[in-house]
């Protein structure tokens, strides 16, 4: 009983029909009134008189039966059961005549007369089987009107069916009760009409009516849920959820009565539909009439039960922190409706092994469920297919949860959920959390997943109390470790969701939980006297590591204040070889001394697994002699970071060359933290060997070097002059001016990394920066440079901006350059205004394809400089520039130049650069209205005017007009849609040179742009004032003010001369007196 398409299906059709509505008729079609639409009536009510031919004269079955279609309504009648339909007749005899193999009547009826009992049928008396205007007259009733025949099961004291009908043509549902006093009877005739029922289903090619199939397919398109490929409509009987021996009001008619409507299966959803109420029904409308309609989300079911050959059926649905919702149906469609709804959550939800509900179904379709399993795997795409369902099925918003998957250097996936918009004020709630961490879940196509910088604590105190339903804990787990199932009972949603993640992604290597969890745990001895609860993350996660439940094996909980509990769990899962850590992060989570001697100790059991280390910006120290012997075992790390740490030693060397060279690094971390003497020819001497080929970053920043110091790591780094190295090396923040000439001279000779950061330098002499800058651009081994928040005494002068500008026009080497400044509320640094005749240098260069140049406060002039060089220029592929003062009209000439640049693919839409000119022009049409009202004249005598006009008067022209705050808005909206009319072009032009660099065609020529480039535009905060003035709010009482104004204009409107102005106001006063 289930239909996408109302008329083009062929013969012999499945019982559920599965196409497009958008074939049908357009929608407005049926927008009409049905008065004027044809439709054919699908229930046909047969009279039986004297020469009445019935449909079909082959009899299924036969007998005297009592009917009720309400409980008002109940006779004894005599029915004959056809192919086609449901005969009543007066009597067997006269049932004899009609149809020839019938017996005649002997004199007594076939079966024993029923005892008078009351019917609990419906109350929908919709279309009665005895038609009041019908007096004796027999009916039948058409089975192509058959919903769904079932035992009602509501405890009384006889035997009945229940047949409930829909007459599509005015909509209206009647449901019949049957009694019978034997059970033989009531079996017979149940399977009799069950099976005649569902043959006229199966051959009917039109088995929803175009017309409710059309308002069913707005509704749901109204949810937000229509797809005309996964659009199924089924005719269902909403059936009571119990037993209910007390008086209900009519409120609650719902509950305790059974009422037919339409299921659809939607994109995500399930809708019960009511009845939608026809135009050409003539009659009253039923007793009880449900109006409220109601969805549930497929992912949030949580059971489905269906028995053999039996229409009933139950569905149940819950969400997270809510109680189960079941919603008991019948339909004779039941098998196909539950068939579809398991194959669209397989298609929601692929590669779920263990289903997250009960599922209760004959023998014969759990067959066909195992016969025909969905093999799909999950990949990176039906993530969002799946979070999306999840998020619909929780009622959150999917379009709020950010997030971007990334390739790793070993060619796998990483997922990385990213903090919402509006961070960290605004957080995602614990459905949202749930939503994303389910959907992830089962899918093997993410090696790696990141929660770092997202809020997980919503998660960590919240416990489910409506069932553990949604835990579906793996066979494996509980077999091996049976009392799983009680601990995750006792758990915290965040506890559960991890441990699930963790151990239903077999592909899943690591988590990163960084700043995750900002509530810090007890410990003992806080005023609750409670033990210390840790994190939650390491409760779940780690033990499972020692089972060996997980294979995730690299772990992160940096910037997490972890507790004695969380310590303990770490130590005793570090110190089983079995748990095989690959990676532990800890870095600022609070270790002390004796937590980080544990650790560290506790670590010695995973010697040959372990490849990365961070145990930076803890507050325990190292002493160099124990820690040589803790880190020497480990003989496989590819990444030690030990930033801001402190040791207990003198000059000892903190990792000895011997154990440096015993690892292959990739990444070696030290920043913050003082090098010695003795460490710092440790890592020379690192450098200078074979051993060093796979160190890919080294952090020596902020650690007190000289420059010559500085020179020594870069001269070990090369074994010949002028030779590149990839390598980044980082040596911010430290003290270059002592033997500052050793730095330059290692920099200009070529003894460099291909990628230098040497950020906040901070000179007290500027001819030392000047070296540097010409060191620099005599090398070319550099490919990468930062040396950004550079701070000088002085605005550089024009020797050094000269020096600049080489750099910029005859370096070959360098492919990215960083020379921002810093804005901040404690430090501020640029270069100044010589930076943009600096500039000019770029207009030659051929090699640079990144610049980066915030925080300069260019201005107007750099913009115009940059505009310039873009003209000429078609290497450089992203500038950087925002945060420099850059107003509408220099915004707008770096756009101009992107008409024929093509190489540019990012430049800033200056977002910042909107805030300011709003804020200026905001405040400046304030002040000139306070201005104007300051000097706009009270109430006075026309004497004291005369004497104000004598005294000479130095006001601003500009006053003479005062705006409105109807003007104020006005500006602003000027301001906006210029800058929005910039915006739009650039888009325009990125999206043209992506597709150019991409090798897609594009058009040089952008035609919507022709209209949008300016002419004479808004380019300046005074011009668009000058259009405010000009449309100012009319105000007539104003201008008839006696003294408005501080200048004041005759007719023609050229400024009046102050005897002028005195004879007016005489002439005003004048004939004031005289009125």
């Amino acid at each position: 009983m289930a239909s996408s398409r109302p008329s083009t299906q062929p013969k012999g059709r499945p019982a559920s029909l599965f196409g497009s509505l958008r074939s049908l008729r357009s929608l407005d079609h049926y927008e009409e009134p049905l008065s004027a639409t044809s439709i054919t009536p699908s229930i046909h009510w047969t009279p039986l008189g004297e020469n009445a031919i019935p449909p079909s004269r082959e009899v299924l079955h036969h007998g005297e039966v009592q009917t009720s279609s309400s409980m008002f309504r109940k006779k004894r009648e005599y029915l004959v059961l056809t192919e086609t339909h449901i005969v009543r007749v007066k009597s067997q005899q006269k049932a004899a005549d009609t149809f020839p193999s019938i017996s005649p009547s002997n004199g007594k009826g076939l079966y024993a007369r029923h005892r008078s009992t009351n019917s609990g049928g419906s109350l929908h008396d919709l279309q009665s089987f005895t038609s009041e205007a019908s007096g004796d007259k027999d009916y039948g009733i058409s089975l192509r009107q058959v919903v769904a025949v079932y035992n009602p099961g509501d405890g009384k004291p006889y035997f009945a069916i229940e047949v409930a009908c829909l007459d599509e043509e005015v909509n209206q549902a009647s449901i019949m009760t049957l009694q019978f006093d034997d059970p033989n009877d009531r079996d017979a005739w149940f399977y009799a009409i069950k099976s005649a029922a569902t043959q006229v289903s199966i051959a009917d090619d039109q088995p929803i009516s175009p017309y409710n199939l059309n308002l069913a397919a707005r509704t749901v398109e109204a949810e937000n849920d229509y797809d005309p490929s996964h659009f199924l409509v089924y005719k269902v009987v909403v059936r009571p959820a119990g037993k209910s021996s007390t008086r209900s009001s009519a409120d609650d008619l719902s509950k305790i009565v059974s009422t037919v409507c339409f299921l659809v299966i939607g994109v995500h959803k399930i809708h019960l539909i009511p009845l939608f109420k026809s135009p050409n029904r003539s009659s009253s409308p039923a007793l009880h009439q449900p109006s409220n309609q109601g969805s549930f989300g497929i992912l949030s079911m949580s059971a489905v039960s269906l028995l053999e050959a039996e229409d009933p059926f139950e569905l149940s649905f819950r969400q997270p922190l809510k109680a189960n919702k079941v919603i008991h149906l019948a339909s004779l469609a039941a098998p196909d409706i539950v068939d579809r709804l398991l194959h669209v959550e397989r298609c929601l939800r692929p590669g779920w092994v263990e289903k997250p509900y009960a599922l209760e179904l004959p023998p014969s379709m759990n067959e066909k469920l195992v016969t025909l399993e969905d093999l799909q795997l999950s990949t990176a795409e039906t993530f969002e297919r799946t979070l999306i369902a999840y998020c619909v099925a929780y009622g959150t918003d999917p379009a709020h949860i950010r997030y971007q998957v990334s390739e790793r250097y070993d060619n796998t996936q990483c997922f990385e959920l990213l903090p919402p918009v509006g961070a960290p004020k605004v957080a995602y709630h614990e459905l949202e959390l749930l939503a994303v961490m389910r959907a992830l879940r089962y899918n093997i196509a993410f090696n790696s997943i990141s929660f770092a910088k997202v809020s997980l604590d919503p998660l960590r105190r919240i416990y489910d109390p409506y069932g553990t339903d949604y835990m579906c804990i793996p066979r494996n787990a509980l077999a091996a470790y049976p009392s799983l199932q009680e601990d995750f009972q006792a758990s915290s949603l965040l506890v559960s969701e991890t441990r699930l993640l963790a151990m239903a992604n077999t592909k899943l290597r690591g988590l990163d939980f960084d700043s995750c969890i900002k509530q810090v745990p007890r410990e003992p001895g806080d005023d609750d006297q409670q033990p210390n609860d840790g994190c939650a993350l390491v409760e779940a996660l780690i033990p499972l590591c020692k089972t060996q439940l997980t294979n995730v094996d690299w772990i992160g909980f940096n910037n997490i204040q972890l507790g004695e509990l969380d310590i303990e769990y770490i130590v005793d899962a570090a110190a089983d070889r079995a748990c095989h850590f690959r990676a532990l992060e800890l870095s600022n989570c609070g270790l002390n001394d004796r937590s980080l001697s544990l650790v560290l100790d506790a670590l010695r059991a995973q010697e040959n697994t372990l490849e990365s280390i961070d145990f930076s910006r803890s507050a325990g120290r190292l002493s160099p002699a124990i820690f040589e012997g803790q880190i020497g075992v480990f003989g496989y790390l590819r990444s030690l970071n030990l930033s801001y740490l402190s040791t207990t030693g003198g000059n000892e060397a903190l990792i000895p060359a011997e154990i440096l060279m015993k690892w292959n690094l990739q990444k070696l971390a030290l920043s913050g933290s003082p090098i010695s003497g003795a460490m710092l020819d440790a890592i020379a001497v690192y450098l200078e060997s074979p051993k060093s080929s796979c160190l890919q970053e080294l952090r020596l920043d902020h650690t007190a070097m000289t420059g010559g110091e500085m020179a020594k790591i870069l001269l070990a780094m090369t074994k010949e002059e002028g030779s590149e190295r990839e390598l980044h090396l980082d040596l911010s923040e430290n003290r270059p001016e002592k033997d500052h000439r050793l730095l330059s001279w290692a920099i200009s000779n070529g003894h460099a990394p291909s990628n230098l950061t040497i950020k906040y330098l901070e000179y007290e002499n500027e001819s030392l920066f000047r070296e540097l800058i010409l060191a620099l651009g005599k090398n070319r081994t550099i490919r990468s440079l930062d040396i950004s928040k550079a701070k000088l005494p002085h605005d550089a002068s024009d020797e050094t901006c000269n020096a600049l500008e080489a750099l910029f026009k005859y370096n070959t080497s360098l492919v990215s350059l960083d020379i921002s400044g810093e804005d901040s509320k404690l430090e501020t640094s640029k270069l100044g205004v010589g930076l943009n005749q600096a500039l000019h240098g770029l207009k030659e260069n051929k090699a640079l394809r990144s610049l980066s140049i915030q925080y300069q406060m260019l201005g107007l002039p750099g913009a115009s400089t940059l505009a310039d060089v873009l003209k000429i220029n078609d290497t450089l592929q992203y500038l950087f520039c925002e945060h420099n003062a850059i107003p509408l009209s220099g915004f707008t000439d770096l756009i101009n130049t992107l008409y024929r640049n093509t190489s540019i693919l990012y430049l800033p839409e200056m977002q910042e650069g909107r805030d300011d000119a709003l804020r200026q022009t905001e405040s400046q049409v304030k002040a000139i209205q306070d201005d104007a009202v300051a000097h706009t004249p009270g109430k006075s005598s026309v004497r004291t005017k005369l004497a104000r006009t004598a005294r000479p008067s130095h006001r601003r022209q500009s006053s003479s007009i005062s705006f409105s705050d109807q003007d104020i808005q006005a500006a602003l909206r000027l301001v906006e849609e210029s800058w929005d009319r910039q915006v739009y072009r650039l888009r325009l032009y990125m999206y043209r040179n992506n597709c150019i660099a991409q090798g897609i065609p594009a058009e040089m020529e952008i035609l919507e742009e022709e209209y949008e480039r300016p002419d004479d535009a808004m380019s300046s905060t005074g011009r668009i004032l000058e259009q405010v003035k000009s449309e100012t709010t009319p105000r007539v009482e104003k201008e008839l003010e006696l003294g408005k104004g501080e200048q004041s204009r005759d007719t023609n409107g050229e400024e009046m001369s102050l005897t002028d102005e005195i004879e007016l106001m005489l002439g005003w006063a004048k004939k004031g007196e005289k009125a």
